[in-house]
């Protein structure tokens, strides 16, 4: 392949078209149902229903973070290796079918633990769900944000970005105050219509979304063996100074930003005895906020490139952070007229941090390996959001081992969450996002990129 010819694929990208933008962010409204089930309803069910530690369900909530090198393996086999011509639907939906056999591993389990907690059975249940749909994840998610990426140009990345995860924060704050309805109490019947419910409404989303969605493969392109290897591919990577300040930077906010995720529904129920619908309802809270924040900040930033996002994204990371500390002033003082507000605010900060923060990885890109350097930036993500997952629950377990109090523990983990954020903003100022994006899309850099494959 010549340099020019690599150019003239580079800048063959399809148009912006605002209809396709929001088919394939319809994709999220399948993901939805399915993660909220998981990451809300049955983590909830698990701690306080059942009465199970928070840190062993942290660390299978963190399972697929953990495995997130996976998706940059197959990040690579997506752009290199298609299947029957398909370089991202194939892949898509190898990994949602692990994922949609998982799901009905969870009530089972769930049963088994609601006679003995510490059922081995149960528990060998609940590990392989956790495997099939972190694996069935990191199949999928990768190839997906390529699809996306291929969707438009570079100019319009950022909008087309913004309202597939609007899309995916809609569904989340919907989904919140529709499982809240469907299961209001524990009731191990009505959690096993959730579950078939979830199954069904995921699969038809995701084939909705995806259908039709990939261009067809040239057959030179197909079987091109000129192909760098996965080594060469990554070195090149990890060469650039900038581009490992932009991992910390991922990994850190990763790891602060979702610190909340495992203990939010807990905390309604140990602190303030809140029932499962009322805290499955926190999804809608700070979901709502997001929603309203991510069209807001998508409107006013439309024309804007994905390198100029860097501002928002600071704001976003100052706005999160806040609502956070406040968070952990609610838990102390035993505030509960205060925690729907702060949610709201909570979300407002994370819409604009999602805004931004998507754009960037956009920037932070070439377009001839998309799904290559999607994989590495989400493996980063995962990986430490992961591990903020987990460190979540290993806090509160240690915190209300030593105070003897839920208030002070849950405190603790809101207020390290919080600070955390606000170290985050300086690790992004120091990336250089800017000359990045301007040196890679530069026309000298496009045939450096292409003399590295030929």
């Amino acid at each position: 392949m010549t340099a020019a010819q690599a150019n003239t694929e580079t800048t063959a990208q399809p148009k912006f078209s605002v209809l396709r933008s929001m088919k394939l962010g319809s994709f999220h409204i399948g993901s939805s149902l399915t993660d909220l089930l998981i990451t809300a309803v049955a983590n909830r069910l698990l701690i306080v229903e059942l009465g199970v530690a928070a840190w062993p369900i942290g660390l299978l909530t963190a399972l697929r973070y953990f495995l997130s090198p996976l998706s940059l393996w197959v990040g690579y086999r997506s752009d290199r290796h298609p299947i029957f011509g398909s370089r991202r639907i194939a892949y898509i939906w190898i990994g949602r079918l692990l994922m949609l056999v998982a799901l009905p591993l969870i009530p089972l389990a769930l049963a088994a633990l609601g006679f003995d907690t510490a059922s081995a059975m149960g528990w060998l249940m609940l590990l392989a769900s956790s495997l099939l749909y972190g694996v069935g994840t990191l199949i999928s998610g990768a190839p997906y944000l390529a699809l996306v990426h291929d969707s438009a140009p570079y100019e319009r990345r950022g909008q087309v970005i913004a309202i597939v995860q609007t899309f995916l924060v809609a569904s989340f704050a919907f989904g919140g105050f529709l499982y809240g309805r469907l299961l209001p109490v524990w009731s191990y019947q009505d959690f096993w219509r959730l579950v078939l419910f979830s199954m069904a409404g995921a699969a038809v989303f995701w084939f909705f979304s995806v259908w039709h969605e990939e261009r067809n493969l040239p057959k030179a392109e197909e079987d091109s063996a000129e192909r760098p290897s996965f080594t060469h591919t990554f070195t090149h990577i990890v060469g650039d100074d900038r581009m490992r300040r932009y991992a910390i930077f991922l990994g850190a906010a990763a790891f602060f930003a979702f610190m909340y995720d495992l203990v939010l529904e807990p905390f309604g129920g140990d602190v303030f005895g809140m029932a499962v619908g009322e805290t499955t309802r926190f999804n809608a809270y700070w979901g709502t906020g997001v929603l309203i924040a991510m069209i807001a900040t998508a409107y006013l930033t439309r024309r804007w490139r994905p390198e100029q996002q860097v501002g928002t994204t600071v704001w976003g990371l100052a706005l999160l952070a806040i609502p956070t500390l406040f968070l952990a002033l609610i838990s102390y003082l035993q505030m509960e007229s205060a925690i729907r507000p702060v949610l709201f605010a909570f979300g407002i900060g994370f819409g604009i941090y999602t805004i931004g923060g998507v754009a960037l990885l956009m920037a932070m890109n070439d377009e001839r390996q998309a799904a290559t350097y999607l994989a590495l930036w989400s493996t980063i993500q995962l990986v430490f959001r992961g591990l903020g997952i987990a460190a979540g629950g290993v806090l509160r377990d240690v915190a209300l081992a030593l105070t003897g109090q839920f208030s002070s523990a849950y405190a603790l983990v809101f207020l390290v969450e919080g600070l955390g954020l606000l170290v985050c903003i300086f690790l992004l100022m120091r990336v250089g996002v800017a000359s990045f994006a301007a040196q890679s899309r530069s026309p000298a850099t496009s045939d450096l990129l292409a003399a590295t494959v030929d």
